[in-house]
């Protein structure tokens, strides 16, 4: 295998959060993958990172399925690792994700079925600025201090982590809210946590939107990039 493969966190959509090193390796390396949903053709991953390229780079599409059915995803990991190790053949490769790589990222399935495919392939993940680490600062909230405890927990289960740690640790951070909203805002009304939440939804892009409090979305979709933050002490 000619090439090492790169997971690079973009950060969360402001191009200006991407880092010097994620920046100096996405100039250097002979092939760029984004992801972008089997549904449509956008890609934010994308957009972050064309501002900083020439028109000359090349990026190559991975489609990948929004859906927790297993076989239709590993199907997906399998076609995508194929083409990722077919360009590390050429050179080195990478592959770029919002946030950071090791934090709710496609990029670990990806990385381990292209190990599986080809063990010999060198791989390193570049970090990136978290979608939770840019709300806070939005927001002007510090997530810890001293010796606070802070949870990040997937929204994807409903209020399930609500109840089980709202009232345990210092601040919770939930991603993946938008399908079980409701489920969540009457998790933080029965633990009386409602006027201790705050979230943003497509954190420092254009389209940004604060939510001062977690009012019930009953009448109203919360987009997919949303995040809520349950505690934390405002700096501000």
């Amino acid at each position: 295998m000619a090439g090492k493969l790169f997971g690079i966190g973009v950060g969360p959509g402001d191009p200006e959060l991407l880092t010097l090193k994620a920046l100096r390796i996405l100039k250097e390396v002979a092939t760029i993958f984004v992801a972008a949903s089997s549904k449509n053709n956008y890609s934010l991953a994308a957009e972050i990172i064309k501002t900083h390229l020439s028109g000359e780079k090349v990026l190559k599409r991975l489609d990948f399925p929004m859906t927790y059915e297993r076989k239709e995803l590993e199907t997906a990991w399998q076609k995508n690792a194929k083409q990722v190790v077919e360009a590390l053949k050429t050179g080195d490769a990478a592959f770029v994700t919002l946030g950071d790589p090791s934090f709710y990222s496609t990029f670990s399935y990806l990385a381990r079925t292209v190990k599986a495919l080809a063990p010999e392939t060198e791989i390193e993940m570049v970090p990136g600025i978290t979608a939770a680490q840019a709300a806070a600062a939005r927001l002007g909230i510090a997530l810890s201090e001293g010796d606070e405890m802070v949870l990040f927990a997937s929204g994807a289960r409903g209020g399930e982590a609500v109840k089980k740690f709202g009232k345990k640790v210092d601040t919770l951070v939930l991603y993946k809210v938008y399908r079980q909203a409701e489920d969540i805002y009457r998790a933080l009304k029965e633990k009386g946590l409602l006027d201790k939440t705050c979230g943003v939804s497509f954190c420092s892009l254009p389209q940004e939107k604060v939510y001062e409090t977690f009012s019930s979305p009953s009448s109203k979709k919360l987009p997919y990039f949303t995040l809520f933050i349950v505690g934390g002490k405002p700096v501000k």
